[in-house]
């Protein structure tokens, strides 16, 4: 029913996710607990990476549609390899350095993934194979975000740091072995000289921005991920305040198990239903769980269910993303129409993470509300999309 490359695929992204996962959701607590920073010091630490992340998305497009989609997903998992030692150093340059990389990394494993994804699979099962690729990574980063939780309580970050990194050593061995290439293109003279045409220069991404509904497909990516590093960064922190880094560790676990289901379930709707109508559900639904944790966040069981939920929601918008990818561009457009839409979800995470790391000064209340309002916009966008393809279809 699947191919093998994409089933090796999803067992990357799962192993990926067991080490990544945790390391991104506790950093701001060992920032807090262990270096005695402040959220900001997280937030600042995070930005320049966050941002090198998006522009290597773009490089990672170009190898992507140029030079193939497994050599891109090398690469980027060797970001997985180096985050580990995150939690074995205090050294501020140290940790900037570390994270540096995993930014740059993040880029090509993105774009190298998802483009790989859109490859091994037929579009008339696309929706569902994006719900089990993301759900390998969420179940992946959700039970290592439990076992991390335990595994320092029991012993100590840099214990966790640098187990994470021989596990990923072991994976990145096994895909350079397993990972099966894929066959890019049938008209390999067409290959040929639009390939090279439009990756030697910024051309094709030039081109894609220039239709308008590759620049909402940006603003659906752009607005939302500003909620979604506000909660990375501020989520872990309010719970591990509240109950400790256990509870930060397994809210992590039980969050994106909860994803595990949304996606599946709003995958196998967009391929009945297509992708339109799923993203202007989940947008609102996110939009309303914003407002709900700015007001609530005093309550551990609040931020518990609005957390989890929101957490459902924004990945379920998510598996609709690499169908929208499809739908605008050319099949040798792909590895681009990765990059660009990861370019905006960088920059989205990365205004919302730091930007959150400022507000919160003000109130805690604040980050949330203008997450909520940005999202007031997404949902706004997603709503055009879907009336446009109503307007076209009738």
């Amino acid at each position: 029913m699947w191919s093998r490359g994409f089933i090796l695929l999803c067992a990357i992204v799962f192993v990926v996710g067991l080490v990544t996962g945790p390391v991104q959701m506790l950093f701001p607590v060992y920032a807090e607990t262990i270096l005695e920073e402040t959220p900001l010091f997280a937030a600042l630490l995070r930005a320049l990476p966050i941002g090198l992340g998006g522009i290597s998305a773009l490089i990672g497009g170009t190898l992507c549609d140029r030079f193939g989609r497994k050599p891109t997903v090398l690469i980027g998992m060797t970001g997985a390899v180096v985050i580990g030692t995150l939690f074995t150093t205090e050294i501020p340059l140290f940790l900037w350095g570390i994270l540096c990389y995993e930014g740059i990394a993040s880029g090509f494993k993105t774009a190298g993934g998802q483009t790989y994804l859109i490859s091994s699979v037929t579009p008339e099962r696309l929706g569902l194979a994006t719900g089990l690729y993301f759900i390998s990574s969420t179940v992946g980063n959700a039970i290592g975000s439990a076992v991390a939780g335990e595994v320092i309580d029991r012993t100590s970050y840099s214990t966790f740091g640098i187990g994470a990194a021989v596990l990923a050593g072991v994976l990145f061995v096994g895909a350079c072995l397993f990972l099966p290439r894929l066959a890019q293109f049938t008209d390999t003279q067409r290959r040929r000289e639009g390939i090279w045409k439009s990756t030697l220069n910024v051309a094709a991404y030039l081109n894609l921005i220039r239709r308008s509904e590759m620049r909402m497909l940006i603003g659906l990516r752009v607005l939302p991920t500003y909620y979604w590093g506000s909660v990375n960064l501020l989520m872990p922190v309010l719970i591990e305040r509240i109950a400790g880094v256990k509870a930060a560790g397994y809210y992590g676990a039980v969050s994106l198990l909860f994803a595990f289901g949304c996606q599946l379930f709003v995958g196998r709707i967009c391929d009945v239903v297509g992708h339109r109508a799923p993203a202007l559900v989940a947008n609102t639904i996110v939009t309303l769980l914003a407002f709900g944790v700015a007001f609530f966040h005093n309550s551990f069981i609040a931020l518990q269910v609005l957390g989890i939920l929101g957490a459902g929601a924004a990945w379920a918008l998510s598996t609709t993303i690499p169908r929208f990818i499809n739908e605008f561009t050319e099949p040798d457009e792909k590895g681009h129409g990765v990059g660009l839409t990861h370019l905006a979800w960088s920059t989205g995470f990365l205004i919302g993470y730091v930007a959150s790391g400022f507000l919160v000064y003000i109130s805690v209340h604040v980050p949330f509300i203008v997450a909520g309002i940005f999202l007031i916009f997404s949902t706004g966008i997603a709503y055009k999309l879907w009336w446009t393809n109503i307007e076209r279809t009738n």
